[in-house]
C-alpha cells in the first residue's frame, strides 16, 4: 500500500464534514472564517451534508530544498522597543557573528526583531514599542537579506515572508519549547500535509466554537468568593448545568434571626481574639457572680411580692382595717360629745403621737404624758389646762392606749414598713442593675430578666398604691420567677470557668469563627440567588457547546499521522536528535514521536529513556540539562534544514555550566562552518569561548556590540566587542595601539592630561592581569556558575611556578600603583610612568600569558 493510498482509506472513515474540507484542500481551496462559523452551525444542529470519499489518486505532494538565506543587515529601526533610531546592525556574510550587549542595552530587542521575521517555535504576540514614553512612533525596520545570489528586503509590517521563514531563531523561550511541547524537522513527505490541514481545519472550527464559549464565559455572572468548607461553598462550587432551582432555593434560604445571630457571633469572636485563657476564666466567673447578684435580687422580689406574700399582705391589710374600724367605733362611743369629731381618726392619732413626743422630749420630759398638774398647759394650743380640758387629755391616753388601738397601731406599723419595702422595690439596685448591664454587654441573654424585673417594679408599685388605698388598683400578680433560670446560668458559667484552659478557650475561638463565617457565607450565597441562577443557566449552554466541541477531537488524526510518519519516514530525524544530545553530554534522553506538529515530516517531543515512572524530562532534568536538551532539539531541525539557511541565537547558554557552554560554542561554531550563525549574548565567558572555538577551527568571526547612548538610550550599535567582553590577546592588542596613539601626542599632552591617561592604561593593564588569572588558574579549577571544584585541572598547580607567581605580583603592584584607584599620597610625589615602561609591562604581560596558558593543556 502507497502512503497516498494509506492515507485514502483513512480519510473515508472520517466525519462527512471533515471529507469534505479535505477535498477542498485537494483542489488548492482553503475555509474563510465565514466557512468555518457555518461548519460550526451545521454540527452544532446536526444537519451537515454527506460527502463523498477522497480517492489517494485526489492527494497531491512535492518537496524542494530551497536556496539558502542569511540576513545581511537590520537597519531603519523605529518605534521598536526603545531602541535608538538611525543604526545598522549587519553581520557577517559567513561564518559566526557575534553581537555581545549587556542586560539593557538593546540586544533582546534587535533579537525580537529578528525573531518577527524569520521562524521561531516561539513568538511575542506583540512586538512592543516604547512602553514609557508619551509619543506613539510608528513602528519601522528593514532586514536585508540574500536568498542564494539574490538581494531582497523585507519591510516591518508586511506579509510574512517565505523566504525568511527559512531562517530560525532560538532563545530561552523556545527552548522551553522544545523541552515541554512537541516539536517538528523540516522532512516528511508532502502528501502528509493534507492532515495538517485537516487538523488545523478542525482547530479552527474548535477555536469557532471556543470563541462561542468565550462568548459565553462573558455573561458569566459575578459569583461570591466564599470560604473553604462552608456549606455555601461547598453548594457553590458544585452546581452544575443540572441544578435545581428547588436546590438553589434551599441553599438560599435564611434564618429569620439570621442577622442577630451573625452580630451575637462576630462580636464574640472579637472579644475572644482579643482575649486569653486567664482572662476568659476571670470573665466567666465576674458573669458567673453577676448571676448570681440577679438570683439573689429575684428572690428578694419573690418573698415580698410572691403568691403567698401577697396573701399574707392582704390578710394584714384586712386586720388593719377591722382594728382601725373597732379603734374608731370605741372613741365614737367615748368621745361623741366632744367638740371635734373624728377624735381617734388616723390623722387624729398621727396628731396625738405628735403631741405625745413633744410633751416627752421637749415640753415635759420629766413627767408622763399628759401632764396634767397644776400650772399645766396644753402641748397643742399652749393654753392653761382647766379641770375639764385636763380630763379630756387623760381620756384621750386612756382610749390610745386600750388594747385595741395598740394592736391597730401595730398592724399599722406592719403595713408601713410593708409599704417602705415596696418603693424600694420600684428600683432595681445599682449592683443588680450593673450586673444586668455587665451580663447584656458581654452578649448573655437577659431580657426574660429585664422583662421579669419589669412586672416585679410594676408589681411593688401597684403594692404600694394598693396600701394607700388608691382607687380602682390592686396587687398584681408576679409571673414566673426567674431565680432559679439565674441560678443555673451563674453555676454554668462558673463549672466552664473551672475547665477552661488554653486547649478549650483555642477550641472555643476556632468553632465560634467557624460559626462566623458560615453565618456569613449563608448570606453571602443568599443575596447572590439571581446570579447563581443566571449562572446555572449559562452552564447549560455552554454544555451544548462543550458537546460539539468534541467533534473537532484531532487525536485520531494526530495518531494516524504520526503512524504514517513511523512507517514512511525514514530513522534521520532520530539520529540527528541523538548526535546532538551525546555532544551536549546528556544521557538517558529519546526523541519519541507526537504527531502534533505542522508543516513536518516528523512531530517529536524528548523524552526519558528507560524510565519506570511517568515523568515529564521538565520534572527530572536540572534546568541546565533542560536547556542543552532545548538546544539539541532546535539543532536537530537546523541539520533537517537542507537549504543551509541562516541560524539564529539569543542567549543559548543560560543555566548552562562553564563545560556545557564550551561545548555549545563547539558545537556553534561547527555550524557556522555550514551557514551563517548568529549569537546574540551577554555572558563574557561565552564570547571568549566562541572566539576560541572559531579561531581554532578557522572560522571567519565578525563582532559587533550593543551599547546604551548617553547611558540611557539601549541600541547603540558598535562594530567591535566593548573591552569586557574582549580576551586577553584583544586587550593586548588594545593596549598596544593605545601606547602608540599615547607616545605620538605626548609633546601636545599636559602632565595632568597625561597622567590621566596612563592612568587609564595602567588600570586596564591591571585588569587584564586579573582576567588571565582567572582565566587560566581559577576558571580551570572551579566553575564560577556552579562552584563545582575540577580536580582534573589541579594538574596547573604544579606548572605555575614560583617565579610565574613573583613576576605577577611584581607587575600587578607596579601597575595597580599607576592606575587611577587611589589618591597618592603628597609626601610620595607621584611621577606617572613613562610610555616605555608601559609598554614594557605590555610585552611582559604577552610573554608571560603566553606561557601559563599552555599550563592548561
Amino acid at each position: 500500500m502507497t502512503l497516498n493510498e494509506d492515507l485514502a482509506s483513512f480519510l473515508a472513515a472520517r466525519p462527512h464534514w471533515q471529507k469534505d474540507v479535505v477535498a477542498r484542500f485537494c483542489r488548492n481551496e482553503t475555509l474563510s472564517a465565514e466557512d468555518v462559523s457555518n461548519i460550526a452551525d451545521q454540527l452544532i444542529a446536526g444537519t451537515y451534508p454527506v460527502a463523498v470519499n477522497v480517492e489517494a489518486a485526489d492527494i497531491p505532494g512535492s518537496t524542494a530544498a530551497g536556496d539558502p538565506v542569511s540576513l545581511v543587515q537590520v537597519s531603519d529601526v523605529r518605534g521598536v522597543n526603545a531602541l535608538t533610531g538611525g543604526q545598522t546592525l549587519s553581520f557577517g556574510a559567513a561564518g559566526l557573528t557575534i553581537a555581545f550587549g549587556n542586560n539593557a542595552s538593546g540586544k533582546s530587542g534587535y533579537a525580537r526583531l529578528i525573531r518577527e521575521a524569520v521562524t521561531a517555535r516561539v513568538k511575542d504576540a506583540q512586538l512592543l514599542g516604547d512602553v514609557f514614553s508619551d509619543v506613539d512612533t510608528a513602528q519601522t525596520a528593514k532586514l536585508d537579506y540574500q536568498v542564494g545570489a539574490n538581494a531582497e528586503t523585507w519591510n516591518l509590517g508586511e506579509p510574512q515572508s517565505t523566504e525568511l521563514s527559512r531562517i530560525r531563531f532560538y532563545d530561552e523561550d523556545c527552548g522551553d519549547a522544545y523541552v515541554t511541547t512537541a516539536s517538528e524537522a523540516n522532512y516528511r513527505p508532502s502528501a502528509l500535509t493534507i492532515l495538517d490541514q485537516l487538523s488545523d481545519a478542525c482547530e479552527a472550527v474548535a477555536a469557532e466554537l471556543s470563541r462561542r464559549l468565550g462568548a459565553n464565559q462573558t455573561e458569566r455572572p459575578q459569583l461570591p468568593v466564599l470560604h473553604p468548607g462552608t456549606r455555601a461553598s461547598t453548594f457553590l462550587s458544585g452546581i452544575s448545568a443540572t441544578t435545581s432551582k428547588e436546590l438553589i432555593a434551599e441553599a438560599t434560604n435564611l434564618a429569620d434571626d439570621h442577622d442577630t445571630q451573625l452580630a451575637k457571633q462576630l462580636a464574640e469572636e472579637a472579644r475572644l481574639k482579643g482575649s486569653d485563657p486567664n482572662k476568659e476564666k476571670d470573665r466567666l466567673t465576674s458573669l458567673g457572680r453577676d448571676w448570681s447578684t440577679v438570683e439573689a435580687h429575684a428572690k428578694a422580689v419573690e418573698a415580698a411580692l410572691g403568691d403567698s406574700e401577697q396573701r399574707e399582705l392582704r390578710e394584714l391589710q384586712q386586720r388593719s382595717i377591722q382594728l382601725q374600724e373597732a379603734a374608731r367605733i370605741a372613741s365614737a362611743r367615748t368621745f361623741d360629745t366632744e367638740p371635734l369629731s373624728s377624735v381617734g381618726s388616723e390623722a387624729w392619732r398621727a396628731l396625738w403621737e405628735a403631741a405625745r413626743k413633744f410633751s416627752l422630749t421637749d415640753a415635759y420630759h420629766d413627767h408622763d404624758f399628759p401632764v396634767t398638774g397644776e400650772d399645766a398647759v396644753c402641748v397643742l394650743c399652749q393654753q392653761p389646762l382647766n379641770e375639764q380640758a385636763a380630763d379630756r387629755l387623760t381620756r384621750f391616753e386612756a382610749f390610745v392606749t386600750d388594747t385595741t388601738s395598740r394592736d391597730a397601731d401595730t398592724v399599722a406599723k406592719a403595713l408601713a414598713m410593708f409599704r417602705d419595702h415596696f418603693v424600694e422595690l420600684q428600683t432595681l439596685p445599682v449592683a443588680v442593675s450593673a450586673a444586668i448591664n455587665r451580663l447584656q454587654d458581654a452578649g448573655e441573654d437577659v431580657q426574660s430578666v429585664l422583662d421579669w424585673f419589669e412586672v416585679g417594679t410594676r408589681a411593688a408599685a401597684a403594692a404600694v398604691a394598693w396600701l394607700d388605698r388608691k382607687e380602682g388598683v390592686d396587687l398584681l400578680a408576679l409571673t414566673a420567677s426567674i431565680s432559679a433560670q439565674a441560678g443555673t446560668r451563674a453555676q454554668a458559667l462558673t463549672t466552664r470557668a473551672r475547665e477552661i484552659d488554653a486547649s478549650t478557650f483555642a477550641q472555643t475561638l476556632s468553632t465560634t469563627s467557624k460559626k462566623v463565617v458560615e453565618l456569613q457565607d449563608a448570606k453571602t450565597l443568599s443575596e447572590a440567588k439571581s446570579a447563581v441562577e443566571t449562572e446555572v443557566t449559562r452552564l447549560a449552554e455552554r454544555k451544548m457547546i462543550e458537546d460539539v466541541r468534541r467533534l473537532t477531537a484531532t487525536n485520531a488524526i494526530t495518531t494516524k499521522r504520526g503512524e504514517l510518519t513511523e512507517t514512511y519516514v525514514t530513522a534521520e530525524v532520530r539520529d540527528h536528535f541523538t548526535r546532538e544530545t551525546e555532544r551536549l553530554e546528556l544521557r538517558r534522553v529519546t526523541l519519541n514521536r507526537t504527531g502534533r506538529g505542522r508543516n513536518s515530516a516528523l512531530e517529536h517531543q524528548p523524552s526519558l529513556l528507560g524510565s519506570r515512572r511517568n515523568a515529564g524530562v521538565d520534572q527530572v532534568l536540572s534546568e541546565g540539562e533542560q536547556t542543552a536538551l532545548g538546544l539539541a532539539g532546535f539543532l536537530t531541525e537546523v541539520e533537517l534544514d537542507k537549504s543551509l539557511s541562516s541560524v539564529v541565537f539569543d542567549d543559548p547558554v543560560s543555566s548552562l555550566d562553564a563545560e556545557r557552554r564550551s561545548k555549545v560554542a563547539q558545537r556553534l561554531v561547527e555550524l557556522a562552518s555550514q551557514r551563517q550563525v548568529i549569537v546574540f549574548t551577554h555572558e563574557i565567558t561565552f564570547v571568549h569561548a566562541l572566539v576560541k572555538a572559531a579561531k581554532s577551527k578557522s572560522i571567519a568571526t565578525t563582532t559587533r556590540s550593543i551599547q546604551r547612548l548617553g547611558g540611557a538610550q539601549p541600541g547603540l550599535i558598535v562594530d567591535q566587542l566593548p573591552w569586557a567582553a574582549k580576551d586577553i590577546p584583544e586587550r593586548i592588542s588594545k593596549l598596544e595601539a593605545d601606547l602608540a596613539q599615547l607616545k605620538k601626542e605626548r609633546e601636545s599632552l599636559s602632565e595632568d592630561d597625561y597622567t590621566e591617561r596612563t592612568a587609564q592604561i595602567a588600570g586596564r593593564l591591571s585588569e587584564t592581569l586579573e582576567r588571565a588569572v582567572n582565566l587560566h588558574i581559577v576558571n580551570e579549577l572551579v566553575d564560577r556558575g556552579t562552584n563545582e571544584v575540577r580536580p582534573t585541572m589541579l594538574k596547573i598547580l604544579p606548572k605555575f611556578t614560583q617565579g610565574d607567581h613573583d613576576e605577577f605580583q611584581a607587575a600587578y603592584a607596579k601597575t595597580s600603583s599607576w592606575a587611577a584607584r587611589h589618591d597618592n599620597a603628597p609626601e610620595e610625589n607621584y611621577v606617572a610612568p613613562t610610555v616605555d615602561e608601559l609598554c614594557g609591562e605590555v610585552t611582559w604581560l604577552k610573554t608571560w600569558h603566553a606561557r601559563i596558558r599552555q599550563y592548561t593543556r
